[in-house]
């Protein structure tokens, strides 16, 4: 079986960078309405107001990085699963560091969840700020990566069978040719 490559969502990705423009758009009105304030809340506002300009201008950053490089959000091949779909992507997961894959839930959010055998093999191997939203996002649900769905350019089926392939039936194939 050939590998599966997913790309992210068109529509999702520019439905992302519009959500960014609105909140940054947001975080400049309630630092602008802050100048007009006095005491307390106008310096509330002004940190708020930042606040949000900082982070949600990073994750456009982010945004427009991926869409100039657009590459694949999902790798699945008979290596293993490369996930490059957030910004705290956890890279190549090789089938053998995986015990078991399942989809999860969150908030409503269905995400493929994948469970590896060292529950710290993720965070180990980010940076140290990706490593801390690690640390946040493990505190969430117990998989070490967490792959949202709805973002993924592909059918379930198709996914669902490509990843039963060689994790079930692939690394069997490659440990009796080893």
């Amino acid at each position: 079986m050939k590998e599966l490559i997913i790309y992210a969502k068109k529509g999702k990705m520019f439905f992302y960078g519009i959500l960014c423009l609105i909140f940054i758009a947001i975080g400049i009105f309630l630092t602008a309405v802050s100048f007009s304030e006095t005491g307390s809340d106008a310096f509330k506002f002004r940190v708020i107001g930042i606040i949000c300009v900082i982070f949600f201008g990073l994750i456009m950053v982010y945004w427009v990085k991926s869409i100039i490089q657009r590459k694949p959000a999902l790798i699945v091949s008979a290596e293993g699963i490369l996930d490059q779909s957030t910004y705290i992507a956890a890279g190549l997961i090789k089938w053998e560091e995986i015990s078991d894959i399942d989809f999860v839930e969150l908030s409503g959010q269905t995400f493929l969840g994948i469970y590896t055998h060292d529950p710290d093999l993720i965070i180990n191997r980010s940076s140290s700020f990706k490593s801390m939203l690690n640390k946040m996002n493990k505190g969430l649900l117990d998989t070490q990566v967490n792959i949202p769905v709805k973002i993924l350019d592909c059918s379930m089926e198709e996914l669902i069978e490509t990843i039963n392939y060689y994790f079930n039936d692939g690394v069997q194939e490659i440990n009796e040719n080893e």
